[in-house]
């Protein structure tokens, strides 16, 4: 079960550009859905042991923390 750790909000950020940003930070992709209508992309840390769901909101980019 996972445990809700945070949000983080990218202002006028694509999720793609979003998640190049996290792959930075060491996390690396586990799953996608994008279409027109919906984008989701959900990222994994190894060394943390934590997840990022990344989910579009308006024109906001809105980032889910969990362990």
């Amino acid at each position: 079960m996972a445990v809700y750790t945070g949000t983080e909000h990218f202002i006028k950020k694509e999720v793609e550009a979003v998640s190049d940003i996290l792959r930075a930070r060491g996390f690396r992709e586990e799953w996608s859905i994008i279409t027109p209508y919906q984008a989701e992309i959900k990222m994994f840390h190894v060394l943390q042991n934590k997840f990022a769901l990344l989910r579009k909101q308006g024109n906001n980019t809105v980032v889910d923390y969990s362990r």
